[in-house]
C-alpha cells in the first residue's frame, strides 16, 4: 500500500478509535505494525473499541441479533461488524509490534435513553501505547 499520506516514522500519534472492531481479526497484527511504522520514537497510538462484555455484546449472545462470525466477532443485520475485546488482547497485540504500554484499561458508563427511560452499561476499552525511543 501507499502511505505517503504520512512518511514512515514521522507521526506523533496514531488514532484507532472504533476502527479494529469493525475489521477481521486476522487483519489486527498488520494494521498494529503500521501503526508502530507511521509513529516516529516517542510517539503515541490512542486506542478506544469496543470492551468484551459490553451491552450490545450481550444482546447479541441473547437476542440473536447477529450472527458470530468468530469468537467475539458479530456481523448485525445490517452487514457491520463488531468485535469485542479484552485489555490483555490490547497488550499481546502492540507489545508484539514493539508498543510500550502506557494506558490500557475498560471505561464503563451507564448511559440513559430517557424517552424509553431504559439505562444502559456500555463498555469500552481507552489504551495509550507508545513507540520507545
Amino acid at each position: 500500500a501507499n502511505w505517503t499520506f504520512c512518511p514512515l516514522g514521522q507521526a506523533d500519534f496514531v488514532l484507532i478509535m472504533f476502527v479494529l472492531s469493525a475489521i477481521s481479526p486476522e487483519k489486527f497484527a498488520p494494521i498494529a505494525k503500521l501503526s508502530h511504522a507511521l509513529l516516529k520514537p516517542g510517539g503515541v497510538l490512542l486506542f478506544r473499541d469496543y470492551g468484551r462484555y459490553d451491552l450490545a455484546q450481550l444482546r447479541f449472545c441473547q437476542q440473536r441479533q447477529a450472527s458470530e462470525i468468530s469468537p467475539n466477532f458479530y456481523v448485525r443485520n445490517d452487514g457491520t461488524r463488531a468485535y469485542y475485546f479484552t485489555t490483555e488482547e490490547l497488550r499481546d497485540l502492540f507489545h508484539s509490534v514493539g508498543l510500550e504500554e502506557v494506558q490500557n484499561e475498560y471505561q464503563e458508563r451507564e448511559i440513559t435513553n430517557r424517552k424509553r427511560e431504559v439505562t444502559m452499561s456500555r463498555r469500552w476499552i481507552q489504551a495509550k501505547f507508545r513507540r520507545p525511543g
